[in-house]
């Protein structure tokens, strides 16, 4: 379907500023729907949430793998693809996507968005689907669904905190200390703070030293068809950091 197709945002590390990751994120090209969202609600209306789940898994993933062969993404990276928690796909359907990007699966990282609300049946087979290779991230934890329940559920090896609470960190003592505690659950865990949305230096400045582990957001790198480096400001503030 040429009306969907993705854009890429890195997600950096917050120790030396190289790309450890990119998410797929969907863009839709016709002329009354235009906003993921809008396609989410009205998939949604229209009971096809599953060709949502089936098309970002295998033309998100297709594109990711066409772009590093091609050399214009990182071959180290992984990839942050969306999952729409309540939605998974039949095992033919799996095996179908298995057959074609085998290679990929290592690389992958199921993020679970909040659209609905997860339901342990189905995260349980995109486990068993997904094997010894299941590796996810809770999206915009600190919102919506995405509450402690689903943080005891999934256990991801990411956490993605939720812009609300990125959004103007660097004034706000409550958003740094719910920053501070999610760090401190997480880390005895082996799970990695991702800090999304980071639009400001100071922002940058106050994830980094908070004990973030990836950075995500428009301060660093804009999502596009081939994303561009990490941006100059935001590497000189976290190799300042670094050196304190």
């Amino acid at each position: 379907n040429s009306s969907v197709f993705y854009h890429f945002q890195p997600l950096f590390s917050a120790r030396d500023g190289h790309v450890v990751a990119y998410e797929a994120l969907m863009r839709v090209n016709m002329p009354l729907l235009r906003s993921p969202e809008t396609i989410m609600k009205l998939a949604h209306e229209e009971n096809r949430l599953y060709d949502i789940e089936h098309l970002t898994l295998f033309k998100g993933t297709q594109t990711f793998e066409r772009l590093v062969s091609c050399g214009k993404l990182s071959p180290d990276a992984k990839l942050f693809i969306n999952s729409i928690a309540n939605v998974s796909l039949t095992d033919a359907d799996f095996a179908d996507f298995r057959r074609q990007f085998a290679p990929m699966l290592k690389k992958m990282v199921i993020e679970i968005t909040e659209e609905e609300e997860t339901m342990p049946e189905v995260l349980a087979i995109k486990r068993r689907q997904l094997g010894g290779t299941a590796v996810f991230a809770l999206d915009d934890y600190g919102s919506g669904y995405s509450n402690s329940n689903n943080l005891l559920l999934l256990a991801p090896h990411y956490i993605k905190v939720d812009i609300a609470i990125i959004r103007g960190i660097d004034t706000s003592p409550d958003k740094q200390q719910i920053l501070r505690n999610m760090v401190a659950y997480a880390h005895p865990r082996s799970m990695k703070i991702v800090a999304e949305g980071v639009e400001t230096a100071a922002e940058l400045r106050t994830v980094v030293e908070l004990g973030a582990d990836l950075l995500q957001g428009y301060f660093l790198a804009r999502p596009a068809i081939v994303p561009g480096a990490i941006a100059p400001e935001a590497v000189a503030i976290i190799q300042e950091l670094q050196r304190r």
